[in-house]
């Protein structure tokens, strides 16, 4: 698993979401694909690109020498929890979200998808043909609004 798969999986769980679940998913996004970790071998490392693109903040949410007063508070990497916890555009972040891989991130973000948000319909990416496949039949309604 990639972080571009990663990153369309919550694309794709956009499609036909309502605007609060398209808020929720920008959460686990900006906690996710911009600022998250991962475990290898019992050790975090980044993933997120704004993490990775800061080497201050790098250090701040990576290093063990961080004194004590400053250290950030690091949680399991729940989609449900991210999609509601709040995050500084300006400093470092208070709070990060650790997978065990990003194969699991994956997985979790993909259940969560499945059975938090209410959405028409469900899409997957064929990358053999590089289409979206829906699962049902989907009505464009004209003017918005049904």
């Amino acid at each position: 698993m990639t972080l571009p798969t990663f990153s369309q999986e919550i694309g794709l769980a956009s499609l036909g979401a309502s605007d609060d679940d398209i808020e929720k998913l920008a959460h686990c996004y900006w906690h996710s694909v911009e600022f998250g970790l991962c475990k290898e071998d019992g050790v975090k490392k980044a993933y997120g690109a704004g993490l990775l693109s800061s080497f201050g903040e790098l250090e701040y949410a990576c290093s063990n020498d961080t004194p004590e007063d400053e250290t950030p508070e690091f949680l399991p990497w729940n989609p449900e929890v991210a999609a509601r916890t709040e995050f500084p555009i300006t400093t470092y972040q208070p709070v990060y979200f650790v997978a065990e891989s990003l194969q699991d991130a994956k997985q979790r973000m993909r259940r969560y998808c499945e059975e938090a948000l209410s959405r028409p319909f469900y899409a997957v990416h064929n990358s053999q043909n590089d289409t979206i496949h829906i699962d049902r039949p989907v009505r464009r309604i004209k003017g918005g609004s049904p």
